[in-house]
Formats: structure tokens, C-alpha cells, sequence
């Protein structure tokens, strides 16, 4: 059967692009002997020279079965085992040249991870900053990932290595080493995510007028029971062997992240429980040294903090007026044995405005939250691109400022779903302080 005929200005692009990728060959056809830094460097780019190729090769990559990419790959087995890299693009169709490109970057990937005993990669070799990007081996988490047709590029290129790029939309990228010993850590299939929410939970803002326009902050919370429930949380959360838990937006009090804490500290040391991974005790109007923010402290499991995480976009609203916080200047990423996780605060990871996590590739968002129905639904649009985009499964934990259903819900918890734009707000209520959540093996 013919080809799929392609418009001029996609030949034209797709042409361009291939003279690129002849420079690029021609540069990296002179090492003769790589070293792991010279593979590395030449995995890095090229993957940034398929990831800048034109629209039809992408489409032509999703075509492509595994088996052909996996052929594809066995032809530069002996020339990359030699430390050679030769390899070339002259007249070949976008589905010829995603085929080659893609074979050629899975063997690289496949060598460098081969070669981890003899070459180890440590953490503080991820940060390439020449070459504007982290680079950082990937373990448990893409066996829940499976490389299939019609997946794109980027979500199956690299099987052994995540490439994230040190900036996003401005941002700088920060990733924190928190590998441990957990038992479930390097599969996530067994995961178990930890949702806490409170019973008569009731903020308390303060709020000031700048040019005329009402601005707030929460200066307290009137939560009666909350100490019960965090010692309840903790106690279930140790059971339950949960990996991480997370709290909603602006609902634990810097006093009670500090109970949180001490639960952790005072454990006996005898406890054969094992202590999850990341504890995100919600977040907190904060003053910085450059003015209030929305910050929400990472802590591992043992109670040591391991980063903290501000707020990017700010809420606003016609009652409270808008949030008066000075908007966050990075993005967070922990790394741990099983995957890369990410960190968003509500509207940082919702549809309503531009957010830089729709760039991000890692496996799990957690997203501390506060918002009505609408918001959940933000929630669940971005969940649904970035699940498509790189296979990323996003836990929400939400506490409801209003909501249309009657149904005496705590809290409002988007967990791992493959589809989370399939489930509605009405589904995804929690009407108990505490629940775990499986790790969504829908397909």
C-alpha cells in the first residue's frame, strides 16, 4: 500500500530536520572508543533531536510496533558494544528515520544501563548542566509503563533513563536523591497512597485591601479533632504499608505539621513497620525572606524534611479576593527507587491556567488541594494530559470549599488512575478521615 502522502511544509521541515540529524551523526561517527560520558552525551542528544523532530515522525514513531523498534535496536548492538557510533539519515521516509533514530537511542539506553556496575551513575551525576538537562536511571516504575503501540516517543523511548530538561516555562528544575529501602519502593503495582482529611475543619483568614483589591491569607484553623485523627493516620498509615500521604492545601497548621513529625521521631525503633517514603503534611501561608508564600514541606518518613515546595499560582476568588503569596520559583522533583515524583499545589496542576507539569515526566504527581467541584475537574483534565503524554498517575487531595453533592464527604481524592477524566466528582468522594488508595491497574 502507498505511504500516507505528506503536505510541502511537512516535507520541507522533515527535510530540515533531517540535515540536522546528518550534522549531528557526523559529530558523533568521530568517537571511536565512548566512555560512559561520551555515551551519555550522545543519548541526551539524541533524544533532543527526536524530540524537536516534525510532527510526522512522531506520528510515524506511534505506528511503530516494539518489535520492529526492538529489531531496530539490534543493529548498532555490536558497533555501540565497540564504543562506536555510526549511524546516518539520507533518504529515508519519517517512518524509516523514527525507526533508525529510535532503535540507535534504545541501544544506547539499554548499554548504559548494562553497564551500571562497571559505570554507576550517582546522584550527583545526575545534573548535566552543559547540557541544560538531568539525567537520572530509571528502575521499578516503567515495568507499569509497558512500551506498546501506539504510544509516542515520550512515553516509551527510553526505557532505562528519564531526561528531564533543568528548566520549564522558566522554572527551574530541582530533583532531590529520597531513595530508601521501602519493600513496595521499586514496585509500584504494590504502592499505597495515604489520604488524611479532617472533620470540622474551619479556616481563619485575614484579609487586606492592596490598590483595591482584596487580598487573604489563613492565619489559623479550627480543627477540634485533628490531633486524634493524625495519631489515627499515622497508626494506618504504618499498617497499611503506604508509600506516601499526603494532606490537603492550607489545612495542617505549622503546630500540628510539628505533632505530624514527632509521631514519626518518637516511633520505636524496634517497630517492624515500615515508615512510608514522602509525607506531604499539606501546606502553609508562610513568611519567606522574599514575603508569604504557599509552602508545602516534603518530609520522609522518619520526620526529616527533605525540601520544601511554594505555591506557583495563586488562588482568587470574588469572595476571599486573591491569594497574597509571592508565587513559587521552581518545580520539585523526589527520586526515589521505584519513580520520579512530582509536587503541585492545587492550581499549579489545574486546567484553569498554564502550568509547567504538563512538561514534566515523571511517573506520580501528589497534589495537595483546596477547591470545589470545578476545581477536581481542573485536577482531572491535567491528570488525564500528562497520564496521556507520559504515562504519569497523579493522587489529588483535596478539601472541599464547597461542593454541589450532599453526600457528607471530608475531602474530595483523585487517586492513580490510568483514565482520571473518566471518574466523576461525584465518585471520588471520601467521607472518613483516612483511606488508601491502590495504585490504578486499569489499562
Amino acid at each position: 500500500m502507498p505511504g500516507p502522502v505528506n503536505s510541502r511544509a511537512e516535507t520541507s521541515a522533515f527535510e530540515a530536520w533531517k540535515k540536522e540529524a546528518r550534522e549531528l551523526a557526523g559529530r558523533q561517527e568521530l568517537i571511536t572508543h565512548a566512555s560512559r560520558n561520551e555515551l551519555r552525551k550522545a543519548l541526551i542528544e539524541l533524544d533532543a533531536l527526536f524530540r524537536s523532530a516534525p510532527g510526522i515522525v512522531h506520528k510515524a514513531y506511534r505506528n511503530l510496533t516494539e518489535r520492529r523498534i526492538e529489531g531496530a535496536r539490534d543493529n548498532f548492538t555490536s558497533s555501540i558494544g565497540d564504543g562506536h557510533l555510526l549511524w546516518s539519515l539520507s533518504d529515508e521516509t519519517p517512518e524509516l528515520a523514527a525507526l533508525k533514530i529510535g532503535g540507535l537511542i534504545r541501544e544506547i539506553d539499554r548499554a548504559l544501563a548494562d553497564r551500571r556496575s562497571q559505570w554507576p551513575i550517582s546522584s550527583g551525576e545526575w545534573h548535566i548542566e552543559q547540557l541544560g538537562c538531568w539525567f537520572i536511571p530509571r528502575q521499578g516504575a516503567s515495568a507499569l509503563r509497558p512500551a506498546r503501540r501506539p504510544q509516542a516517543y515520550s512515553k516509551r523511548g527510553l526505557l532505562f533513563h528519564r531526561i528531564l530538561p533543568t528548566v520549564i516555562q522558566g522554572y527551574p528544575v530541582h530533583v532531590v536523591d529520597t531513595r530508601t529501602l521501602h519493600s513496595t519502593a521499586s514496585d509500584a503495582s504494590k504502592w499505597r497512597m495515604g489520604a488524611c482529611l479532617f472533620k470540622v475543619l474551619k479556616l481563619k483568614p485575614e484579609f487586606a485591601c492592596l490598590a483595591g483589591d482584596k487580598r487573604f491569607v489563613i492565619a489559623g484553623i479550627e480543627a477540634p479533632s485533628a490531633e486524634d485523627a493524625i495519631s489515627e493516620q499515622i497508626a494506618q498509615a504504618l499498617k497499611e504499608n503506604c508509600i506516601a500521604i499526603v494532606w490537603p492545601e492550607l489545612t495542617v497548621s505549622p503546630g500540628l505539621r510539628e505533632s505530624i513529625v514527632k509521631l514519626l521521631r518518637d516511633r520505636d525503633v524496634a517497630d517492624e513497620l515500615e515508615a512510608p517514603e514522602i509525607l506531604i503534611p499539606g501546606t502553609w501561608h508562610e513568611r519567606s525572606e522574599n514575603g508569604v508564600v504557599n509552602r508545602a514541606r516534603i518530609y520522609d518518613g522518619y520526620g526529616e524534611e527533605r525540601l520544601t515546595y511554594d505555591k506557583i499560582a495563586p488562588y482568587a476568588d470574588d469572595d476571599w479576593g486573591t491569594e497574597a503569596i509571592t508565587a513559587g520559583d521552581r518545580i520539585c522533583v523526589l527520586a526515589t527507587e521505584g519513580a520520579l515524583i512530582g509536587v503541585a499545589i492545587c492550581l499549579d496542576f489545574c486546567d484553569v491556567c498554564e502550568t509547567p507539569f504538563t512538561e514534566l515526566d515523571v511517573d506520580v504527581m501528589l497534589v495537595p488541594s483546596m477547591g470545589n467541584d470545578r476545581t477536581m475537574q481542573g485536577h482531572q483534565i491535567t491528570a488525564a494530559q500528562v497520564e496521556v503524554r507520559f504515562g504519569t498517575r497523579s493522587f489529588v487531595v483535596q478539601h472541599p470549599t464547597h461542593t454541589a453533592f450532599k453526600d457528607d464527604r471530608l475531602g474530595t481524592i483523585l487517586p492513580l488512575l490510568k483514565a482520571p477524566n473518566a471518574v466523576s466528582a461525584k465518585e471520588l468522594a471520601q467521607k472518613t478521615v483516612w483511606a488508601a488508595y491502590k495504585w490504578g491497574l486499569d489499562t
